[in-house]
């Protein structure tokens, strides 16, 4: 288990052989800059990882999963928030280097939230058989490269009152908090962002509009993957029955808990959060 991540998973920099190659890839394939979460945790499992990632690639390589996952993002009504002024965010301590940065990891986790949400919910549509409806090759894209991102910075080494919040955070519109998300993670270079955004988070989650939009993302996340079930395909059925129950639990997790909850709630952000 690495010290970086909250459960069992290969860090990007303690990855070797088979498992450092396919992170390369994923790198490469999906234009993301570090390999989430989601793979790390599959790599701890011998197969599961290759096995899944096998079923995937295709569709993440030809810009299907990128094309409904923008799709997704453009159709998913972002939280009722106010707009932040930048004289708060400077109150808080952001600078304009800071603000700059936060944008970065904003514009990125919207991206890949709702690339892996579409992209895991069809490999599990996938798994069960579901044949999809036949995509339509001529949507897909190719999104830009994303900037570098700061340092995901370790649980262990935050402040613990930090570390407070963040967990807080985590558990707002969450049912099964065994994942902390690791964009509040990457945000904790600017406490003062996170004080910002809990203000208005937890009014959301107190009057249900948080939990109500969550629920939206996962539904809307199962739709658009239909029409991307149809571009994979399960080429070898002998995986071992114990190595397919950790891959269908770990996906299910992230699917219906951490991935869902931080595409509704990163969208909402990206949308209040001023540009730098």
């Amino acid at each position: 288990m690495s010290k970086a991540d909250p459960i069992p998973a290969i860090a990007e920099a303690e990855a070797t052989g088979e498992i450092k190659t396919l992170y390369q890839d994923i790198r490469e394939v999906t234009g993301v800059g570090v390999v989430n979460l989601v793979w790390r945790c599959l790599a701890t499992v011998p197969g599961a990882l290759p096995y899944a990632w096998n079923i995937v690639r295709p569709a993440y390589a030809s810009g299907i999963i990128a094309a409904e996952a923008r799709a997704f993002r453009r159709g998913l009504r972002p939280l009722d928030m106010a707009l932040i002024p930048k004289a708060a965010l400077a109150a808080a301590g952001v600078d304009s280097l800071g603000l700059y940065n936060i944008r970065a990891i904003l514009d990125s986790y919207d991206r890949t939230n709702a690339m892996n949400l579409v992209g895991l919910s069809a490999l599990l549509a996938c798994l069960d058989g579901a044949s999809g409806v036949k995509p339509v090759l001529s949507q897909s894209i190719k999104e830009p490269a994303l900037p570098s991102l700061p340092p995901l910075p370790s649980l262990d080494v935050l402040d613990p009152q930090l570390r407070s919040l963040i967990e807080i955070l985590n558990d707002l519109g969450e049912t099964d908090g065994r994942v902390i998300a690791s964009m509040y993670r990457h945000l904790a270079y600017w406490p003062g962002y996170l004080a910002i955004i809990w203000a208005q988070l937890s009014s959301l989650a107190e009057d249900g509009r948080l939990g109500a939009a969550i629920s939206g993302a996962r539904a809307a996340g199962r739709a658009h993957a239909n029409q991307i079930v149809s571009a994979m395909s399960v080429s070898d059925k002998s995986l071992e029955p114990a190595i397919e129950h950790h891959l269908r639990e770990t996906v299910m997790l992230f699917t219906e808990h951490p991935i869902a909850k931080m595409s509704a709630i990163c969208r909402a952000l990206a949308t209040v959060t001023p540009a730098p």
